[in-house]
């Protein structure tokens, strides 16, 4: 079906709208998503006892020197900050695509039609440091890590199928010193990109030509239909 080419435009428009709402929603659940499951690793401490890897959010410093100063700092540790976000254009498709999808309202009984633009790939940096007082610690971790991804790590999140994390880079240990420099303890940072798409808004265009905000509440028949090119 070949649409006015008003009807994309507005739901250019429209889109621009509300797209703050949804960019932010991604971004802090890839986090969420990406804090459980680097939180989920155990190590073993000084009597072989697994113990529970603590994963925190924010800037690897002041994250542990906080700790630190409230008297709650427990090495080894795990601090994780996003870095950066970039588009993918090597998977982009064709900008003025328009994605049909069909839905059936259990109110009304009937089947409706669903419009949004297509979903935005874009890769997002983290950075995850290691933080431990022994060398070891950091070995034994980083392995554990590493075991993850083969060769890549699956994220799931509840607005997209093909959100994929790989390993980039890791950086040399380094010793950092904490507050008045009284202890030091050991980092090593690893970089993770994550290849996921940034979900767009979506709209109901009714049989008279109205486009309107699309109620969650209605089920989608079908979300694998190819996409339809509207020029």
């Amino acid at each position: 079906m070949v649409l006015d080419p008003e009807v994309t435009f507005k739901i250019q428009q429209m889109t621009t709208q509300q797209m703050f709402a949804v960019s932010k929603t991604i971004y802090k659940e890839v986090l969420r998503q990406l804090r459980h499951i680097f939180g989920s690793l155990y190590y073993t401490d000084g009597n072989n006892n697994l113990i529970r890897l603590k994963c925190v959010h924010g800037k690897q410093e002041r994250s542990v020197g906080k700790d630190k100063k409230d008297n709650t700092l427990i090495l080894p540790m795990l601090s994780i900050k996003e870095t950066g976000t970039n588009n993918s254009d090597s998977r982009r498709r064709y900008n003025p695509v328009l994605v049909h999808e069909k839905v059936w309202d259990e109110d009304e009984m009937r089947a409706k039609r669903v419009l949004s633009l297509p979903q935005r790939p874009i890769d997002l940096t983290y950075e995850l440091s290691i933080w431990t007082k022994f060398t070891e610690d950091i070995d034994s971790i980083r392995s554990s890590i590493f075991a993850l991804f083969n060769p890549d790590l699956d994220v799931r999140t509840s607005f997209s199928d093909y959100t994929k994390a790989f390993i980039e880079s890791e950086q040399d240990m380094s010793q950092s010193e904490l507050d008045d420099g009284a202890d030091r303890v050991i980092k090593k940072s690893i970089v993770i990109k994550v290849e996921t798409y940034m979900p767009m808004p979506k709209f109901l265009y009714t049989n008279s030509g109205q486009i309107e905000a699309f109620n969650v509440g209605i089920t989608l028949e079908s979300q694998t239909d190819e996409p339809q090119i509207d020029i």
